[in-house]
């Protein structure tokens, strides 16, 4: 299956009967679609549901700001959700909505196959590394297996809990030196590969 006909496929997706009722579209996801950075958050807000675009709120803001201070932006990567449509008055998402939409994360994991993937919050990184408690293992990495391929993880805390917290400058402190390892896992795979490429043409 194509990335193409993974995002058809769900843009009609009816398999969680009350969120076809709260939400105004599906929100697939934005950004490179053949990125090696693959980015998951929990579900789409107010602002998403309406734009059809993850993190394009508030916390997108901030997001935004992460990335750039560790030389990366939206345009380098994709970004998806655990779940993709909005569940009513921005509710935590149920278990049985985040298994119907497992199938979906996973092929589009197969279909990308990214180098880091990125678990913005509990959700997402309980939903991949099947862990909890996000303020203790936020920004180590994490190496998983999917369908054959080695995938380095990074759980990160959610913008949200930055807002929530008044703006904590020492807590974004440490979200930007989360990313930090985010960025540095890009540029060993850069290296690696330039690395690689010089081998083949130098023999």
């Amino acid at each position: 299956m194509s990335f193409e006909d993974l995002k058809n496929q769900y843009s009609i997706c009816t398999k969680c009967l009350e969120l076809c009722t709260s939400r105004t579209q599906v929100v697939f996801g934005s950004g490179k679609k053949d990125s090696k950075i693959l980015l998951i958050g929990e579900a789409p807000g107010a602002n998403e549901d309406k734009q059809g675009i993850p993190f394009c709120g508030m916390s997108g803001e901030i997001l935004n700001q992460l990335l750039a201070s560790n030389k990366l932006s939206r345009e380098d990567l994709f970004i998806t959700n655990t779940i993709l449509c909005r569940p009513k008055d921005n509710r935590q998402p149920a278990k049985n909505e985040v298994e119907n939409c497992r199938e979906r994360l996973d092929q589009l994991i197969n279909i990308m196959q990214p180098k880091v993937i990125v678990t913005i919050g509990n959700f997402a990184t309980e939903r991949i590394l099947n862990k909890t408690g996000i303020k203790s293992i936020r920004g180590k990495i994490f190496e998983i297996n999917i369908n054959n391929q080695n995938i380095k993880v990074v759980p990160v805390i959610h913008p949200a809990s930055y807002l929530y917290s008044g703006r904590n400058p020492e807590m974004l402190q440490q979200m930007q030196k989360d990313f930090s390892v985010v960025s540095q896992i890009v540029a060993e795979k850069k290296t690696q590969k330039s690395l690689g490429e010089y081998n083949n043409i130098n023999p």
